[in-house]
């Protein structure tokens, strides 16, 4: 299987499955945003960015942390119960999806460690590359080095992917053992890593052209929705994929 097959697949099953896909995310999603704007109306961000603001008082500081706490619950929520669903076949009786508490905690904890690992190892080879080549990797272009940074932060991420939706699931998966799972279709995940960081690109052009007004707003909630609900799809055929060839071996 290639890497466009395995994004193909990821998507259509969103689709495929539009009601399902719906049931398990749009309230949750949408809880999310309205928090988001409840919060961030009070926040000036561009001011922070800009750099107009200089001292963050500790309100920010809390309002800020609230946000990022509300987003990350909510998104492990979404994931967990999408891979029971596309795994397990645990269709949504209702408009608002279960709550599997303990794998939801679970699930987000490990993600946090997955990419704090992976933080700190792209850490460590940026401040290679910086030594190696100094200004000149300035001169080469944000995209450039995101994208050189960013490919093999995914591409790792992908390989022990497969503990994730193991944990939405109630089973136990070392990153020994989805590492070694995935090495079969390493080919197949590079592509699709590429394929991604690409995408993601794509999807985040017309959010600078719209701006930050009601339609961007807007774009932004169905843009969101969908890059989450495909990634987590994603992970879920990756576990697939694995999982099968490790019951072959």
């Amino acid at each position: 299987m290639t890497g466009f097959q395995l994004l193909q697949h990821a998507t259509e099953r969103v689709f495929h499955n539009i009601y399902e896909a719906l049931a398990v995310s749009g309230l949750i999603w949408i809880g999310i945003l309205i928090v988001q704007i409840a919060i961030f109306s009070g926040v000036d961000l561009d001011g922070i960015a800009s750099g107009e603001v200089t001292t963050v008082s500790g309100r920010t500081m809390f309002l800020l942390l609230l946000t990022n706490v509300a987003t990350a619950v909510g998104s492990s929520w979404i994931a967990v119960e999408w891979h029971r669903f596309a795994l397990e076949g645990w269709r949504p009786t209702s408009a608002f999806p279960r709550w599997s508490g303990s794998r939801v905690f679970v699930y987000l904890f490990v993600f946090v460690g997955i990419a704090l690992l992976i933080g700190l190892f792209i850490g460590v080879f940026f401040f290679l590359l910086a030594l190696l080549f100094g200004q000149a990797l300035a001169m080469l272009g944000g995209l450039f080095v995101t994208a050189i940074i960013g490919l093999p932060a995914l591409y790792g991420f992908f390989r022990v992917s497969p503990v994730l939706p193991a944990i939405a699931i109630g089973e136990k998966l070392r990153f020994q053992e989805a590492w070694q799972a995935t090495k079969p279709f390493g080919g197949a995940i590079l592509q699709v890593s590429v394929l991604g960081i690409l995408a993601l690109a794509v999807v985040q052009i017309p959010s600078v052209l719209l701006g930050g007004g009601l339609v961007g707003l807007l774009y932004e909630l169905v843009a969101g929705w969908v890059v989450l609900m495909v990634n987590v799809s994603l992970l879920s055929s990756i576990y697939e994929l694995s999982m099968r060839s490790r019951s072959d071996g």
